[in-house]
């Protein structure tokens, strides 16, 4: 195995190219293409299926960003703002918890002042309902609340979208505005649960869907809620004792038919091609739930499943990608399972081979992320040069940034 240290996944970044607004298009985007060759081509985002054969395949993150950033008080006054990472109940299934019109309790962070265990926070009067919040517990990287409304049936979700605020990412220095609730979503989310957006399908438009349907390019969907952990920064100079973040997942009967359809007809120059880093992670992560329910025979995994970070270099694989998916699809309708759902922490290092994709579209990331360690898996050390252009030729980076289409090559 090659180690690799932090330091060969660092660049400096100019300040000015960290994009802070949405292009006033989607579509518009700036697109890099890097061939199977190995050749850097320029274009705009609205050319991607000039560069996409007939007949691929592209999987999609259909996970919608919540407006989990928002501002309660505590009743001997003093406001504290409250950021949600994900529900623990009635269930720890965002949308589940979303609809509850009851108590719901969620860890989140708190930033504020004497906060502790038994705190109550209240929202203002300025509203037409009350919510409560009372702090569970508290810890150093979070705290649990509990939530509970006065408002006649109100979901959740209904009380969010009053009160809450889109969560933009740390490097946006300035506060929401209107134009981020529409613009930091992707155009086909549709599932809420995720406090970050899955960045790489912002640029998609309802003309270049249109343009992929003439040309028999068709979309599969997963889950993948993204949480804070998106933007964590490697701290250890070896990446290898960098601890990964969990996400929740989740990937339906349906889509996996479709997959193995298309992998089991296609010809060598039809691709599947992952729309995003979180579209990558999702589809090896069940790829490893294969491998672990067909060696283990865990039956409690098939209701909900945790993908480890390092599971690759645990367990020798016995199925490869067709017989993966071919596995599950046999084993679902087996057991009348019509979706599989759990959370991945899976780490994909510059050493991991990828197994289903031949291309990732995927935006221009932060240096010494573990995103542009799943890059390097892709493209390996020409990372470098493709993002040593990119910022010559001014592309934006980061969330609202510009466009990449990466052909995995053989590195």
């Amino acid at each position: 195995m090659t180690n690799f240290n932090l330091e060969e996944f660092d660049y400096k970044l100019p300040k000015e190219l960290i994009a802070q607004y949405p292009r006033e298009s989607r579509d518009q985007s700036n697109l890099l293409v890097y061939t199977k060759e190995g050749t850097i081509l320029h274009q705009k985002f609205y050319e991607i299926a000039n560069f996409i054969p007939k007949g691929s395949l592209l999987l999609r993150n259909v996970s919608k960003v919540i407006p989990a950033r928002f501002l309660l008080q505590k009743q001997t006054g003093g406001k504290v703002e409250i950021l949600l990472l994900e529900p623990i109940s009635p269930s720890p299934d965002p949308q589940v918890a979303l609809a509850s019109t009851g108590s719901t309790t969620w860890k989140a962070l708190l930033r504020g002042r004497n906060i502790k265990a038994g705190t109550i926070l209240v929202n203002d009067c300025s509203f037409d309902f009350e919510l409560t919040a009372k702090v569970l517990d508290k810890n150093n990287e979070y705290s649990i609340l509990e939530f509970n409304s006065k408002n006649f049936g109100s979901t959740f979700s209904e009380i969010l979208e009053k009160l809450g605020r889109i969560p933009l990412p740390p490097y946006i220095s300035r506060n929401d505005e209107e134009i981020d609730k529409i613009r930091y979503q992707t155009i086909y989310g549709y599932k809420p649960g995720s406090v970050a957006s899955p960045t790489a399908g912002l640029h998609f438009s309802e003309p270049i869907i249109a343009n992929f349907n003439t040309r028999s390019i068709n979309f599969v969907e997963i889950t993948l809620h993204i949480g804070l952990g998106t933007f964590k920064p490697i701290q250890s100079e070896n990446i290898y004792e960098h601890k990964m973040h969990s996400e929740k997942l989740s990937v339906d009967f349906e889509n996996l038919e479709k997959i193995y359809n298309f992998l089991t007809t296609r010809d060598d120059f039809q691709y599947f091609i992952a729309v995003g880093t979180t579209s990558v992670r999702t589809m090896e992560s069940i790829f490893w739930l294969a491998q672990l329910l067909y060696s283990t025979r865990n039956e409690k995994m098939w209701d909900s499943f945790e993908v480890d970070q390092y599971i690759w270099r645990e367990i020798e694989p016995k199925l490869d990608k067709l017989q993966t998916v071919e596995f599950l699809l046999e084993e679902m309708s087996k057991r009348k399972i019509k979706k599989l759902e759990g959370s991945t922490s899976l780490y994909i290092t510059p050493d991991y081979k990828i197994r289903f994709f031949d291309a990732i579209i995927t935006n221009f990331h932060q240096p010494r992320s573990t995103l542009l360690l799943l890059v390097y898996s892709f493209v390996g050390e020409d990372w470098k040069r493709i993002y040593r252009e990119a910022i010559e030729k001014k592309y934006r980076f980061l969330s609202y940034g510009d466009s990449s289409l990466l052909f995995k090559t053989m590195h």
